[in-house]
């Protein structure tokens, strides 16, 4: 895709996607199908840091949408270039069932669609806008 083609992508599931609920009923059912695994785990909070990956691509959308992908900070970038089992991996058995979770699944898959966008937009790009050879 070009520039312009990934930028309509983006603001296309920015403005169509972006407007369900948050998953609370399939992060419930998580919790509750994996309640040994979650005992496990220290200063667990599912719902805090699902809604922090997702928080951190709309935010780094709405950059896209305003013109000001030059201003994305370079910590915001760098968080970009995880996803959700990668930046929380305590979380990753959960992974291969997220078919048995279709709301969670459907948010994470959105996001997981921007995030790659906006990586693959910044990759053609250098800092200051230009194309890069």
């Amino acid at each position: 895709m070009n520039k312009e083609e990934i930028q309509a992508k983006i603001s296309y599931l920015y403005n169509s996607q972006l407007a369900n609920p948050f998953p609370y009923e399939d992060t419930k059912r998580i919790k509750s199908d994996f309640e040994r695994d979650f005992i496990l785990l220290k200063d667990e909070s599912l719902n805090a840091d699902f809604n922090d990956y997702c928080t951190l691509i709309v935010g780094t959308t709405s950059y896209f949408i305003k013109g000001n992908v030059t201003n994305i900070p370079k910590k915001q970038v760098e968080l970009l270039k995880e996803n959700f089992f990668q930046r929380f991996p305590k979380y990753s058995f959960i992974e291969a069932s997220l078919r048995n979770y279709p709301d969670f699944k459907a948010e994470y898959n959105i996001h997981e669609e921007l995030r790659k966008l906006i990586l693959d937009y910044l990759r053609l790009f250098d800092a200051s806008g230009n194309m890069r050879h």
